[in-house]
């Protein structure tokens, strides 16, 4: 930064993401939470001695709960665009790409990784780019930040968190305009769990400090 400002003069004035999205420079966005209440919470051992030993517990009660799976599985399937699956770990991932690509038969799944060629990556992002119904399930710290897909009409964040950087820099990943998208939807998965409800209001925040429309549902499992 300061190297370019050295160049060129100091910074003058900054847009924000709104002002760019109000220009048509960028496209608009909207996010849809979908709040997820349980039959039953995770099991926490009575040894747990610290929070990040309970958190650990609540993301393996996400990433294999097969409710949680079948709502993503059953929401992909609904879109008729590409979609990006951000999650955090490749556990995570790996399940989830599995769960998709069998209740998903008409659609082109890929899983991102870290140990994906930058090649291969490249392949699937002209895939992307030439085709519809390609869900690309991919891990947030290797898709959330350098990579631009014009042709991404949604965005899910499949793995909670609260960070403000990730969470911006993730929604930047589709808001390239393209000829058949108007508005980039954000699909945002809370979980109504210990550390789930946290990181949902620290989204929330986020959103509204970036004027970013969002409504909500919640969707109850159900108990046979």
């Amino acid at each position: 930064q300061w190297n370019i400002i050295g160049k060129i003069g100091p910074i003058v004035y900054e847009k924000n993401s709104y002002e760019l999205r109000q220009g048509e420079y960028i496209a608009d966005v909207k996010a849809q939470i979908i709040k997820l209440e349980y039959a039953a919470e995770p099991k926490y051992p009575t040894t747990i001695k610290s929070p990040s030993e309970k958190y650990r517990v609540e993301i393996d009660f996400i990433i294999h709960n097969e409710f949680r799976n079948n709502v993503l599985s059953a929401l992909c399937n609904k879109f008729d665009k590409n979609a990006l699956l951000l999650v955090d770990y490749i556990e995570h991932g790996a399940l989830l790409h599995k769960h998709i690509s069998e209740r998903c038969k008409d659609k082109k799944v890929y899983f991102i990784r870290g140990e994906v060629a930058v090649e291969d990556r490249d392949k699937v992002r002209g895939i992307m780019e030439m085709e519809d119904n390609v869900i690309v399930v991919a891990i947030s710290k290797v898709f959330s930040t350098g990579i631009n897909i014009k042709n991404l009409h949604y965005i899910i964040f499949g793995s909670g968190g609260k960070a403000k950087i990730k969470t911006i820099q993730s929604i930047g990943r589709g808001l390239r305009l393209h000829k058949d998208k108007t508005k980039l939807i954000i699909f945002d998965i809370g979980d109504d769990l210990y550390y789930g409800r946290q990181h949902l209001a620290g989204r929330i925040s986020h959103y509204e400090k970036e004027n970013i429309e969002y409504g909500a549902q919640t969707i109850r499992e159900q108990t046979s």
